[in-house]
Order: C-alpha cells, then sequence, then structure tokens
C-alpha cells in the first residue's frame, strides 16, 4: 500500500521524474484553508551499489521554490496512474557529504502566502466569484508567473459581500482569503491535485460555501469507519478550556485615534456555564462593525458548546478510500466499540483534514452529530 512520489515542475504541472525513494518524516496532512508541511529526504549514495542513489535529474527534480513532490495512490482501475493525493513545493534543500538530501515542504496553499494583493474592490460581488477572482488575478500563471491551477466554484456563487483591498496594505492573498472565509457563512476553499494530461499535473482551487458533501436526508454517510473493524485506534478529548469554549464574545480590531472597532457582545444565553469570555482581533484592518461581528457570530457558533476533538485512525488498505469514498469537506459515519465508552459511540462527523502514511489514514473531524458521550 505504498505511496509512489513524483517531482512535478511548479510552473506548468510537468512530471520531471519518478523518486521511487523518497522518504517523508511522519503523515502527510491536508486541512480546509491551512497550508502544511513536511520534510522529505532522498538517499545517501552508496559508491558501491548503483542502485542506492537518486534519479540523474534529482538536482532539477528538488530545486526550491521550482518543484512540486507528489504522493500517488496506488493505482487501481479507476486511475491507473495512481491518484494525486498530496502536494509540497520544495521550500529549502540541505545536502551534505554522507547525509543525501533531506527537503522541506510546504502545500500548494502556502504559495498564497507568497503572493500579495493589489489594489481591487468588490461591490455586491458574490464571496465565491470573489475568491476565484482574487485567485486567478494573483496566484493563477497569466500575466504574471504563478502556479498551474484552476478554480473550481461548488455549490453556487454564494452571498454577495463588499470588499476593498489596496497595495499599501501589504496583505498576501493567503491572509485575505482566510479573513474573508472567517465572517459567519464565509466561503470555504482547499487546493487539490489532478492529472491534466499523461505527464502533465495540475492544481485546483474548490471554493464553496460548503466545501465537501453531506449525505442526502434520511441516509447515513457513505464511508463509515468501525471498531472493530478497520479503525485501529480512537481518542476523544473534550475541553473548555481558553480557546477551547467562550459563551461571550468579542472581535476587535486595531484602534486609532483613541477609539476601537469592536463587535458587540455575542453571546450563548441559553448556557448554564457561568460567563467565560473571548476577544481576539481577527485583522487588524477591519473598520467595519458589521463584519467584526460576523466575525464574532462565527466564533461564537465554534465556541459555544467547547471542544469535542474525536481521532480515527484506521488501516488504509480496509478503510473506505480517501479520493474514492470520501474526499476532504465531507460527512464520514463512525461507530467505536470499547470499554471507555460504555454503550459505544457512534454519529456522523465532518473532515475538515486528513493523514495519510503508507499503512495508515486518519481523517481529522468536526464532530457534527455523536451520541453516547
Amino acid at each position: 500500500m505504498a505511496l509512489s512520489w513524483l517531482a512535478v515542475n511548479a510552473n506548468d504541472g510537468s512530471v520531471i521524474t519518478d523518486l521511487p525513494d523518497l522518504k517523508v518524516d511522519g503523515a502527510l496532512k491536508a486541512t480546509l484553508m491551512r497550508y502544511e508541511s513536511q520534510t522529505a529526504s532522498l538517499p545517501t549514495w552508496d559508491p558501491t551499489d548503483p542502485d542506492v542513489a537518486p534519479p540523474p535529474n534529482w538536482l532539477s527534480a528538488t530545486r526550491p521554490g521550482a518543484t512540486f513532490l507528489v504522493a500517488l495512490s496506488e493505482p487501481d482501475d479507476t486511475e491507473p496512474r495512481g491518484l494525486p493525493l498530496w502536494g509540497g513545493m520544495v521550500v529549502r534543500r540541505n545536502r551534505k557529504p554522507g547525509g543525501g538530501v533531506k527537503m522541506s515542504l510546504v502545500t500548494a496553499e502556502g504559495y498564497l502566502d507568497r503572493v500579495y494583493v493589489g489594489d481591487i474592490s468588490f461591490t455586491g460581488t458574490a464571496q465565491n466569484q470573489i475568491v476565484k477572482s482574487l485567485t486567478e488575478t494573483y496566484a493563477k500563471t497569466g500575466t504574471k508567473r504563478g502556479l498551474p491551477l484552476r478554480v473550481e466554484i461548488t455549490g453556487g456563487d454564494g452571498v454577495a459581500r463588499d470588499r476593498a483591498y489596496t497595495d499599501a496594505a501589504d496583505k498576501t492573498l493567503y491572509s485575505v482569503l482566510s479573513d474573508l472565509s472567517g465572517v459567519l457563512g464565509g466561503p470555504e476553499w482547499t487546493i487539490r491535485w489532478e492529472w491534466v494530461d499523461e505527464r502533465r499535473l495540475g492544481l485546483v482551487l474548490a471554493v464553496g460555501d460548503r466545501i465537501g458533501s453531506a449525505p442526502p436526508a434520511g441516509l447515513g454517510p457513505a464511508a463509515q469507519f468501525y471498531l472493530p473493524g478497520a479503525v485501529t485506534d480512537a481518542e476523544l478529548v473534550e475541553g473548555y478550556g481558553s480557546g477551547e469554549g467562550a459563551n461571550d464574545v468579542m472581535a476587535v480590531s486595531s484602534g486609532t485615534e483613541g477609539a476601537r472597532p469592536q463587535s458587540p457582545h455575542q453571546t450563548n444565553d441559553t448556557d448554564l456555564r457561568p460567563r467565560f469570555e473571548y476577544r481576539w482581533s481577527p485583522s487588524t484592518s477591519i473598520t467595519n462593525i458589521d463584519t467584526l461581528t460576523a466575525h464574532a457570530q462565527r466564533a461564537l457558533a465554534d465556541m459555544k458548546d467547547g471542544s469535542l476533538a474525536l481521532t480515527i485512525t484506521a488501516n488504509r488498505e480496509e478503510a473506505p478510500k480517501l479520493g474514492h469514498d470520501w474526499f476532504l469537506g465531507d460527512d464520514i459515519g463512525f461507530s467505536i466499540d470499547a470499554p471507555e465508552f460504555p454503550g459505544g459511540i457512534s454519529g456522523t462527523a465532518r473532515c475538515v483534514g486528513w493523514e495519510i502514511t503508507d499503512t495508515t489514514v486518519t481523517p481529522l473531524v468536526d464532530v457534527t452529530n455523536i451520541q453516547g458521550v
């Protein structure tokens, strides 16, 4: 069940070479609206064994800032070349005698934090179209060099919003998209890989009011994770500590001339706990109170019941297949039977991220419905 690796040109997605001996130092991780990192290595040369060495074009295949290293699933009937599951741009390469080649990798979302938004404004524009326009203007190869990506809007254009950005604000595309996604009902987005042709891969930035899908009414999710079964480990953590739970939330911005923009207190008056307050600044550039209020409402919705974290790790060969049976953003089902959960726990969880290794898969979930807690 081992993953295979390709080196890909960051400018046009063309495959440079296979990297059969590449090793990564842990699980590969993907998360909605966030970039992830990993480290990887190619073997030390063995002058007595010509098979222990990187491919002849390893220098161009691992050039920092110019290449992605892409992990493929095992070939099957639906994708005989292997499904591209994860890719990381080489951002650092270390070499020393006897030490082989070691690299630091960052997923394509990290590139969005390396390009800046200029003077551009939107009035009454659907939020998913704002994301599309910003991405195509500042990250996609076009009038300026960028990534070989396309933008895919899922489930409609979304609610209309007004937004204005200036070059002088020095805001990266990543920070702008994070701000926009942080308001109540804001857009979700993620970047995935796809085969464009036989020797070229491309990137897809998917944006929508929701990434992934819920099952039809009255039906359970298609992908189910069971213990006993494919699940090898599970952990449930509940918390109401600082940053985890709050029933009184305020969003603030930077103050000027003795005044500070801030939202009204957003409270959960039905909560039986004493008052737990949370204040933070979603962005220092926000001056509109309604925008700050939308951020506070989103935070209250996330924090009012505290945190409930469920970790499920499954055998990748036996579990529902990532990229076929379930995708980032989908709802999945689970049923865990163990002495620590009298009567068992079961329910539905939304996959907001995942981790994979050669042998395991771990959906990173936001529990939406759980029985037995």
